[in-house]
């Protein structure tokens, strides 16, 4: 029995090595979530708009197009538990900021990240932004989130290859969908109003989420009100193919909830931009996702009724 356990413990342990040097050089690779941190932490005070919300604001709303010192916080799939504790943690003592923008798509309200196919992503929040948000231990490590040969893969990218991980400007937002590169829109439309649709919104689960989504913003509003900054909720606009195949019940209440949350607090502005007819193919890396020709048209608009309506 002795033997046994000497003869595991010589093969443990330097799979156990293995393991703790590829975690260190995991952790060690710069991506979206430690830059973002870290800009937080040394320009927090310069911030006057804060943009927040999942990849329809990482890759619709670019802050080089808003006259107001402005970054992106924003990251794909984030929900709104990591948005008010962003803020919270990392805005809590700006004097600067005035107004955030905060994007509440046609499956926000029923959305969480841990129970969705990017859970995975739950582990970005824990390793970079320091959040105590984990409720498994695999979300405090790299190698047991991710499958061995996307760690690999990463290792090489970076190490080997010299590529860059970063995949956002330097104020934050997402670089990758370009209309060079355009999607199908009539298949992406398909897909994603499938992905994004609640099987029953009516189910105890949903009703669970969309309760605590609600307790979510409300909070986020009441911090707004404590330092007297404004917020500005949009639905982002989306291709006729993606909004055409959307559950109309679950959009009504995201709408009707938007419109009567802001009709409570004088802070608060809902902005329903989702069938806006400026919003032309061109625009558009996939149904629901604009490129960068969208996102310069969306962010130039937004910075307009920051302007003129909140000033």
């Amino acid at each position: 029995m002795k033997r046994f356990l000497l003869n595991t413990l010589y093969i443990l342990l330097p799979l156990l090595l293995i393991a703790g040097i590829m975690e260190v050089l995991l952790q060690h690779i710069p991506n979206d979530y430690k830059y973002k941190k870290e800009y937080l932490e040394k320009n927090a005070e310069n911030i006057e708009t804060l943009i927040l919300g999942s990849s329809h604001a990482f890759f619709g709303l670019n802050p080089i197009y808003f006259s107001k010192k402005t970054f992106n916080t924003s990251n794909i799939s984030q929900s709104l538990n990591y948005d008010y504790q962003i803020v919270n943690k990392y805005l809590n003592n700006s004097t600067s900021l005035r107004t955030i923008i905060l994007p509440i798509s046609y499956f926000t309200l029923f959305g969480k990240l841990e129970e969705g196919e990017e859970a995975w992503r739950v582990k970005n929040y824990v390793l970079y932004y320091r959040l105590n948000t984990a409720t498994k231990l695999t979300n405090y490590s790299e190698i047991f989130s991710n499958k061995f040969t996307v760690n690999f893969d990463r290792l090489y990218a970076y190490y080997i290859k010299n590529e860059s991980s970063i995949s956002c400007s330097t104020l934050g937002w997402g670089l990758n969908y370009k209309s060079t590169n355009a999607q199908d829109l009539s298949k992406t439309g398909k897909i994603a109003s499938e992905r994004h649709t609640r099987k029953d919104i009516h189910s105890i689960e949903s009703q669970i989420i969309f309760n605590e989504n609600i307790t979510i913003l409300q909070s986020l509003i009441e911090w707004c009100i404590s330092r007297n900054v404004n917020i500005v909720f949009i639905t982002p606009p989306a291709y006729k193919t993606y909004t055409q195949c959307l559950n109309k019940e679950q959009l009504s209440i995201t709408v009707e909830t938007m419109n009567d949350i802001c009709s409570q607090y004088p802070n608060c502005t809902y902005l329903n931009l989702l069938n806006d007819t400026n919003f032309v193919a061109k625009d558009y890396y996939d149904a629901d996702h604009l490129s960068e020709i969208g996102a310069k048209k969306l962010s130039i608009k937004m910075n307009e009724i920051l302007n003129t309506q909140l000033e």
